[in-house]
């Protein structure tokens, strides 16, 4: 394809990316990829707009492009769509990351919803002048007096292949595409996006420096509500916790610790559950402590057992969530053993599918474990002088 191909749309200078990730219609870009470069040789103004972003101290970067097919159908230019596309790409890289920090705490890695924020300047479509839009403003500007900045509330982290949650992004993908092009896409798939819009903003900091648990109480809150999308029915239905149960309950445990019945949830009438649920019930409580202005202290946001809010937990549980909804089922048909090439790939390939969701379980019976020690517990994170 050539640059004629793609139409540059969005930039996102808090995510410096290894490799491209997207599909035919639309991908997030590094400025070195080759569609990309090849923008760049076509309008100058693109390039020099790219080349006039710098961190908070300085230090020049060129931002990540969300860059859309020149032909796809209208609806995939539609805001709605292109922040659909976003959120998925987003909750397969911190679903992925949070586990990976409960399991082995180390920091630097995507956490944040914020590493994926569009940022609201862009060129006009005639490549001439930048463009602000956001609910707040709507302004133009002269390119020459433009300075983009990533982000002051968090380091631009890399982000590899390794980093994304592989599985979760291709069925997250066609289920994108399904709904944007069906004419009139199915409730499910309506759901699921807004889902996923939810648990992004769940997935933001919880606040600045400011950061109070009132700010982490209330993003547990929209974990909550991301789950309680996937569930609703449609129509009059509802969308309640036992609901949201039954779906966790459904999940194809890779590992036979998370499927053992042997956590108590529910009300009044207790129910033997999976760890998973009672984590839920845990989220499920602390909303509604934190939402309804019950008596609330910083002790309801934590663990007893590992001493980690329910927060770390929220965004390894939703993949769970996720699992169960779409469903993420390995289903390729095991070849014979005696073709030993053919029985090698099969074996690797469902290793590498069942990996995240394994790495997923793994972080939530963290909860069942005691504290960490001190040097083995997550230190902020630091970026030494250059």
């Amino acid at each position: 394809m050539t640059a004629a191909d793609w139409t540059p749309v969005f930039v996102l200078p808090n995510i410096p990316l290894e490799i491209a990730i997207g599909c035919e219609i639309a991908a997030l870009a590094p400025a070195n990829d080759h569609r990309v470069a090849a923008l760049k040789r076509t309008h100058p103004t693109l390039r020099r707009f790219l080349n006039r972003f710098a961190d908070n101290f300085g230090q020049k970067f060129e931002p990540s492009v969300l860059i859309l097919d020149a032909a796809a159908p209208p609806i995939f230019r539609d805001v709605t769509a292109l922040a659909s596309f976003r959120d998925l790409i987003a909750l397969s890289a911190v679903t992925h990351g949070r586990a990976l920090e409960l399991r082995h705490p180390r920091g630097h890695r995507v956490l944040f919803g914020e590493a994926f924020a569009i940022y609201p300047w862009m060129l006009d479509r005639h490549y001439e002048d930048v463009i602000g839009s956001t609910p707040a403003i709507l302004g133009t500007h002269e390119l020459s007096r433009f300075k983009g900045q990533s982000s002051p509330a968090l380091f631009r982290t890399s982000l590899g292949e390794s980093d994304i949650d592989q599985p979760l992004l291709a069925a997250l993908m066609a289920r994108w595409r399904r709904r944007y092009e069906a004419a009139e896409p199915a409730w499910e798939d309506v759901a699921l996006m807004r889902s996923l819009n939810m648990a992004y903003h769940a997935s933001l900091l919880p606040a600045g420096t400011d950061t109070t648990f009132y700010d982490v109480g209330r993003v547990v809150s929209l974990w909550v509500s991301a789950f309680e999308i996937l569930v609703h029915p449609g129509g009059s239905g509802q969308a309640n916790r036992y609901k949201v149960l039954e779906m966790i309950e459904r999940t194809p445990w890779a590992k036979v610790e998370s499927g053992q019945l042997a956590h108590d949830t529910g009300g009044k009438t207790k129910v033997k559950r999976t760890l998973a649920s009672w984590l839920y019930q845990v989220l499920y409580e602390c909303r509604n402590d934190f939402l309804h202005g019950n008596p609330v202290e910083r002790s309801n946001l934590v663990l007893p057992t590992p001493q980690r809010t329910i927060f770390e937990y929220a965004a390894p549980l939703y993949r769970i969530a996720l699992t169960a909804f779409l469903p993420l089922i390995y289903g390729v048909q095991m070849p014979s053993a005696e073709d030993a090439r053919a029985f090698g790939a099969y074996i690797a390939d469902r290793m590498d599918f069942m990996g995240p969701q394994k790495s997923a379980e793994e972080a939530l019976l963290t909860a069942t474990r005691p504290p960490a020690g001190r040097a083995a517990r997550r230190a902020r994170v630091t970026r030494p002088a250059p």
